[in-house]
């Protein structure tokens, strides 16, 4: 056995019971025998920081982009530095867990700018917990995101306000709360 693990004994067993809600006496029992588990002492949930040299803006490879950040930092922090090639070079899914102020929506804008780099033509779809963070994104992604140098359409989809069908259409970025996303997206 591992140091720092723990032994499981084969006669430790999980009992699974499925039960339909819908049809009567549908059913199904598993018994799941653990046998001979090694499992380790410590949980290691999280991806450890790697100790990598700071992604610069310049690898958006794209002067457009790049200038939705020289105003505000040149380099991108450890966090997104780590999670950079896997949003803005590949189609993985990627869940970001990290604490207040450790540039989350700038995860979300790297993986959106490869959107509009690669599929033009889609639409990225924000969705933020509370009406009040989706205000903000509003008010930040139509003056950057909106300007000149990008010139892409940002539409508020909250409770507050619903665009015509057309705006829509149209837009190249939704920014809408659960509520509103999950009223809509059942309707069409």
């Amino acid at each position: 056995m591992e140091e720092g693990a723990t032994h499981i004994s084969s006669e430790e067993k999980y009992y699974i019971s499925i039960h339909s809600d819908r049809w009567y006496g549908l059913s199904f029992f598993e018994t799941i025998e653990l046998g001979d588990l090694t499992v380790p002492d410590e949980d290691y949930p999280n991806t450890k920081l790697l100790p990598l040299r700071p992604m610069p803006i310049s690898a958006l490879g794209d002067p457009k982009f790049e200038a939705l950040y020289k105003q505000k930092f040149r380099f991108y922090n450890p966090i997104q530095t780590q999670v950079f090639h896997t949003l803005f070079h590949t189609d993985s899914n990627v869940l970001i867990g990290a604490p207040t102020g450790s540039g989350k929506t700038n995860i979300a804008e790297m993986a959106i700018l490869r959107v509009f780099k690669n599929q033009p033509q889609k639409k990225c779809i924000y969705i933020a917990p509370l009406k009040a963070l989706a205000k903000e994104r509003i008010i930040d992604w139509k003056c950057r995101m909106g300007s000149e140098n990008l010139k892409k359409s940002v539409v508020e989809l909250t409770g507050d306000f619903t665009p015509d069908l057309k705006a829509l259409k149209e837009a190249d970025l939704l920014i809408t709360t659960p509520e509103k996303w999950d009223g809509i997206s059942r309707n069409w």
